[in-house]
């Protein structure tokens, strides 16, 4: 997919974007010097812990999730990227090393960039510097919130709350108050989050079906999240 008409086709494109519509024409022409765009199917890694950092991922389609398991086997960190969203953030201007793996959570269109490029850009752009402290205040903001809503003994609760999560990051208006996650989510991926079993996620997305408080077909919730919330308390 690296040909050169193709990745002509992707530049304008991520010229307009939030993330980079701040450079200028120069700076933008630098980071895309050897811009890459690639596809990725399902479950596909892209980098894994510990190697070296060495590029700046964009993602145009798809969701990426970022896992990083601890000594334990537990996992340590879990984050997701939606359409539009940039990563490895974290260690920017000072890591080697990715501090997690990326694992394609649906089939994928990444751009890429080396690292040093991309670092060196928003370096000398104040615009796209304080973009940039902006966001890493909301990805602090998303870490703290998650790990307070996942403080609880029970798994009912965690399994509504991680629907939660899932709704605030990857959902979209759908009818009147309802938000639908326009992504596969599997019940390992929803057990992952909340802290718990397949089985018991299974079970508690049908009683939570059944009671009419979600809709879960072909893998995609719907659900009202304050009807959600309210349910939980």
């Amino acid at each position: 997919m690296d040909n050169r008409g193709t990745l002509d086709q992707y530049r304008p494109l991520l010229r307009e974007k939030d993330d980079f519509n701040t450079l200028s024409d120069s700076a933008f022409a630098n980071l895309t010097a050897d811009l890459q765009v690639r596809k990725y199917p399902k479950g596909q890694v892209l980098f894994s812990q510990g190697d070296g950092r060495d590029r700046f991922y964009y993602v145009i389609d798809g969701v990426v999730r970022l896992e990083r398991i601890d000594e334990t086997g537990d996992f340590g960190y879990l984050n997701y990227v939606k359409p539009d969203k940039g990563f490895p953030y974290r260690g920017i201007f000072s890591a080697t090393e990715y501090p997690y793996d990326a694992v394609a959570m649906t089939p994928l269109i990444i751009a890429s960039f080396p690292m040093s490029d991309y670092e060196d850009a928003v370096r000398h752009c104040p615009a796209t510097m304080a973009r940039l402290v902006k966001l890493l205040g909301q990805i602090i903001d998303v870490t703290e919130d998650r790990l307070q809503r996942m403080v609880t003994s029970s798994a009912r609760n965690r399994v509504m709350q991680a629907l939660i999560i899932f709704g605030k990051e990857l959902g979209v208006p759908s009818v009147a108050t309802n938000i639908k996650i326009p992504y596969p989510i599997t019940l390992i991926e929803l057990a992952r989050v909340s802290g718990t079993t397949r089985e018991t996620a299974g079970q508690i997305v049908a009683q939570l079906v059944e009671s009419g408080k979600i809709m879960y077909h072909r893998k995609m919730f719907t659900f009202d999240p304050n009807d959600l919330m309210s349910h939980g308390q």
